[in-house]
């Protein structure tokens, strides 16, 4: 009973110690601000897990159930999916049509769109404004309610087609909405997405990483008069119990409060839906609310590492025999922890390529992971090493700061890993951010270099007719100035061109085509004087650029299929460039309930801007994971000045100067981060080479001594503020008795 009283005194007192000195309060700032970040970052991934099961159920319970051909009278509806783009960015569009009066719908939707209406999402509505999207698909019907949706900002459409453009054989019948059991297959946001296992494994990589890494810096902020303190209770006969219970009060507080910061900053996600920065993605709060015993775990998770960070790793060092002074453990790097880095740079460097596709990506993001937390030991290795050649040096030379510094650097090597870490992160950072970024947009450079030179002069309007009256009317709505001709493949065997286009005279002569009235024969041109629509049309076909071309003067519906299915190209007479929105809906209007008009190589673009919304995705969590690294970067160094201002104090009663802080500072200091910016700078370049896109690597090596640059530029800054802060510490230092 009498251990109670005395294990709250130990907690008391580790609480108040923390505001006791100046190292104390910098200690809490820190644990506080590394719990709050560190349970932002588990609490995203919770987040994040429950917004893509959201994405499944709903996904789910709009699902249709299809139906065997042969159950067609059991079915309620007829049901079929297809794609359009708006702004750039694809979105589903699902054909509907219903077969009884009181068939089910659809959740979303309160009523039965009538032929020839619509029902779009909000989203759609709102980024298909200036492309006329409400009357695109026929006249609005109203808006898709959220229980309908994947994700509130979701681009997704019903459309019941009018009577005489339904196609009934190419519709799927279907007994209900809604599947309970099995595998879903992907429709909606859900196709242009990357699965949670990436995304988690970015979040990890860019995020959790640096704000683990913060996480330990702050817990060893103030750890040498901390141990210090350990060392007198061990040596006042307290036991490894009292330890720890006077441990966890000097945590438990700052930890609490950072859990605090986070539950206020997470909040606004339970309430009302949050719209996320750069990456138009908005999270829903039904989502939100159902992660929130996750998220209730994922704050104690936080404070449980941070309190367990800063109880575990404290072995004492034994004192010197004779010796009745309490000292705390020697600040020397584990033994283990730098042969770590070469098989971890294997396994990052290595392992993906062995792994499945699934499994890639994740692998990779581990592997860079740990290249990161095991390189600041390396450094700290080579760190120790050259402080004692430093420590000779200044001691045959005869400079104290030489002396001082080699010995300072031989003796804390662990000190040094912490400092370095934040560069070597940063630089990592940075690299990844860059090379998933330049990646991800790599896909589709040859769809933007053709948009780039014929930008919207020529489109693709497809699928071509069966029925001539349908193309007829068509061609009689088209705009003033559109004209229309149809592009046709021949066998490459034959002795004739490769590609027949076929239209009035007005539309080969728009693409510089010869055109012959009184005698409509063949025409043949080669590359000499070639439009380069056509040539672009040559190379989007399966074509080289330089084939040949038969320009046909004839009505577009009187063409007849040879080899290939004709396609529909539509030009405008002046060569100016065509309205895409104004052709798509003229289109879906006499064509097809699914025909479209888009311009060459656009589902390569569409491909491009939709890993583009995963792109700023990356740019978003790189971000994160930057800010995060400074925040550790800034704590550290504050810490670091802070410890050296009281280290190196004393010297300038022995010096009877002050000039041997700036020399301590320099190689101490300076020379860590030096070696931190090469050695991150030519190990990031190396876990990059792996990754090319057309035997070429995405990252530009000038990043690399951009990065180097930047950081020896900062080692230079904090070696001038640690040299301010020496100064300052000793001009206020008095001997004291100790």
């Amino acid at each position: 009973m009498k251990s109670r009283p005395l294990l709250l005194q130990l907690l008391r007192a580790g609480w108040r110690t923390t505001f006791s000195t100046e190292a104390g309060r910098l200690r809490f700032w820190a644990l506080g601000s590394a719990t709050c970040l560190l349970a932002l970052v588990l609490g995203g991934l919770a987040l994040a897990h429950a917004t893509y099961d959201g994405r499944e159920i709903r996904g789910a319970a709009r699902a249709p159930q299809i139906i065997s051909e042969e159950q067609r009278d059991e079915a309620v509806a007829l049901w079929s999916w297809g794609s359009d783009d708006v702004d750039g960015r694809q979105h589903s569009v699902v054909y509907i049509e219903p077969m009884r009066s009181n068939a089910p719908l659809p959740p979303g939707l309160s009523h039965w769109p009538k032929p020839g209406e619509a029902v779009l999402s909000p989203a759609l509505l709102k980024a298909g404004q200036r492309e006329g999207i409400r009357t695109r698909y026929g006249k609005l019907a109203g808006t898709i309610g959220a229980e309908g949706l994947e994700a509130p900002e979701e681009r997704f459409a019903y459309v019941r087609p009018r009577a005489e453009l339904l196609d009934r054989e190419d519709m799927h019948p279907v007994r209900a909405f809604g599947l309970h059991q099995g595998g879903v297959a992907s429709l909606g946001e859900s196709m242009s997405i990357p699965g949670f296992s990436v995304f988690a494994a970015g979040l990890a990589g860019f995020a959790l990483l640096p704000a683990g890494a913060f996480a330990l810096a702050s817990v060893r902020i103030g750890s040498v008069v901390r141990e210090r303190r350990l060392a007198l209770f061990q040596a006042l006969g307290a036991g490894k119990t009292s330890q720890i219970v006077f441990t966890v009060g000097e945590v438990a507080a700052p930890a609490l409060c950072g859990l605090a910061g986070a539950a206020v900053l997470m909040s606004p996600t339970l309430i009302s839906n949050v719209r996320f920065p750069w990456t138009e993605f908005t999270l829903s709060a039904q989502d939100a609310r159902r992660a929130l015993p996750w998220l209730a775990a994922s704050g104690a998770l936080a404070v449980v590492t941070m309190v367990a960070a800063a109880v575990v790793p404290h072995p004492s060092r034994r004192p010197s025999e004779g010796s009745t002074r309490p000292v705390p453990r020697f600040q020397r790097q584990r033994a283990w922890l730098p042969w770590l880095f070469p098989f971890a740079m294997l396994f990052a460097v290595r392992g993906s390529e062995l792994a499945g596709d699934d499994l890639r990506l994740p692998v990779y993001a581990a592997g860079v992971a740990a290249v990161l937390l095991t390189l600041p030991s390396v450094i700290a290795v080579f760190t120790g090493w050259a402080g004692t050649g430093i420590a000779q040096a200044g001691n045959k030379l005869g400079r104290p700061g030489m002396l001082v510094a080699g010995r300072r650097m031989a003796a804390q090597t662990r000190v040094t890993a912490r400092f370095v870490a934040a560069v070597v992160v940063m630089i990592g950072l940075v690299a990844q951010t860059q090379l998933w970024t330049c990646l991800l947009g790599e896909n589709a450079a040859n769809a933007m270099a053709t948009k780039d030179r014929i930008s919207t002069s020529l489109l693709v309007v497809s699928p071509y007719p069966d029925s001539v009256a349908r193309l007829r009317d068509f061609t009689a709505a088209l705009p003033s100035g559109v004209e229309l001709l149809a592009a046709q493949e021949v066998s490459p065997g034959e002795n004739t061109a490769r590609l027949t286009l076929t239209g009035s005279c007005t539309a080969l002569t728009a693409l510089k085509l010869p055109c012959s009235a009184a005698t409509p024969a063949t025409s043949r041109q080669r590359q000499t004087a070639r439009d380069v629509r056509v040539s672009e049309l040559l190379r989007w076909s399966g074509n080289e650029a330089e084939g040949q071309v038969v320009a046909r003067q004839g009505r577009v519906d009187g063409v007849h299929a040879e080899d290939e299915s004709p396609i529909l190209i539509a030009v405008d007479k002046s060569g100016a460039n065509l309205r895409v929105s104004a052709l798509k809906e003229t289109a879906r209007a006499h064509l097809d309930m699914r025909a479209n008009a888009e311009p060459l190589g656009n589902s390569w673009l569409l491909g491009a801007n939709d890993l583009e919304v995963s792109a700023s995705w990356v740019r978003l969590l790189g971000l994160i994971g930057a800010c995060l690294t400074v925040f550790a970067m800034g704590f550290t160094a504050l810490a670091e000045f802070l410890r050296f201002g009281r280290e190196v104090a004393p010297l300038s009663v022995l010096t009877g100067g002050r000039g041997v802080f700036g020399a301590v500072a320099a190689w101490s200091l300076v020379l860590p981060t030096l070696l931190a910016a090469v050695f991150g700078s030519v190990v990031s370049l190396w876990l990059t080479a792996p990754i090319t896109v057309g035997g070429r690597q995405p990252v530009s090596d000038s990043l690399y001594l951009v990065l180097a640059g930047g950081a020896s530029a900062s080692a230079a800054v904090l070696c001038l503020w640690a040299w301010c802060s020496a100064n300052r510490l000793a001009a206020s230092w008095r001997p004291s008795a100790d």
